[in-house]
């Protein structure tokens, strides 16, 4: 059967209906996008750490917001937290990820929350720790959404584009930054640092690049603003970046809503 030209724009309209949401600890982000063009875009701090307090703040959120109530497509959530490992498919099917986490951040978390995705492209697990509010409370609200570590939607957005040529990617929080580096479409590095400074930013950066051999190389350093980050602090980076004579090969390129249209890659 033909449908009429209206109801195909219809049917194609919808299947571009996104929304992506990134929530760490401290705050939240709700961005909805039609055909990769962000049309509504609500970033929320948390009053509180406790996690009744953040649910129903929540739900206050998605109750002023109509659009949150929008028939979507999908819906994807990015979850911001340092305490994520990468290990290699063939690794992580012969252990587990409550081992595999308790080995590499201690055993004081539970079962219950340490979650995992497989990154296929590169033939590696990602584990991590994901607290069960996150789950009670999102998928209960949009029951079809899929949750993943804010490291996957990145390793995937950074093999999707550009990989051959050296890429260093920094994704910038409020007192912590992710770092993973591509090159020859493998994956050379990814961690997370501690900051509190542009500096902070720079030196790690740079120090990697320099253990790897890479900072000779051509290339480019992508900043981008994580959840509660501080703008003038990716600004800052940015200049001293292009201050460095061992990096006059890269170009330092700011990129927004990095994360959310990242996030169109895992469904």
């Amino acid at each position: 059967m033909v449908l009429p030209h209206q109801t195909v724009w219809l049917v194609l309209g919808r299947m571009n209906n996104h929304l992506a949401i990134e929530c760490s600890k401290t705050a939240v982000r709700f961005v909805s996008l039609k055909n990769q063009v962000v049309v509504n875009d609500v970033l929320a701090k948390f009053n509180s750490l406790k996690p009744n307090d953040i649910k129903d703040q929540l739900s206050e959120i998605v109750k002023t917001n109509s659009f949150l109530s929008d028939d979507f497509q999908d819906v994807t959530l990015s979850w911001s937290e340092k305490k994520s490992t990468l290990v290699p498919s063939s690794v992580f099917s012969e252990s587990s990820p409550l081992l595999i986490f308790g080995l590499c951040f201690g055993k004081q978390t539970s079962a219950d929350e340490i979650d995992y995705n497989r990154i296929s492209e590169l033939s590696v697990v990602n584990i991590f720790e994901i607290p069960l509010w996150i789950k009670s409370f999102f998928v209960v609200k949009f029951p079809r959404v899929i949750l993943q570590h804010e490291g996957t939607h990145v390793l995937r957005k950074t093999m999707d584009h550009n990989a051959f040529k050296l890429k260093a990617t920094a994704i910038v929080h409020q007192d912590f930054f992710q770092l993973s580096i591509v090159k020859h479409n493998q994956l050379e590095f990814y961690s997370f640092f501690d900051m509190q400074s542009a500096e902070d930013v720079i030196y790690h950066l740079l120090f990697v690049l320099q253990q790897k051999e890479l900072s000779d190389d051509q290339g480019t350093i992508e900043l981008i603003k994580g959840l509660n980050a501080n703008e003038q602090l990716i600004q800052d980076a940015k200049s001293g970046f292009e201050k460095i004579q061992t990096l006059k090969k890269f170009s330092i390129v700011i990129e927004d809503n990095y994360i959310s249209k990242a996030q169109q890659l895992c469904v």
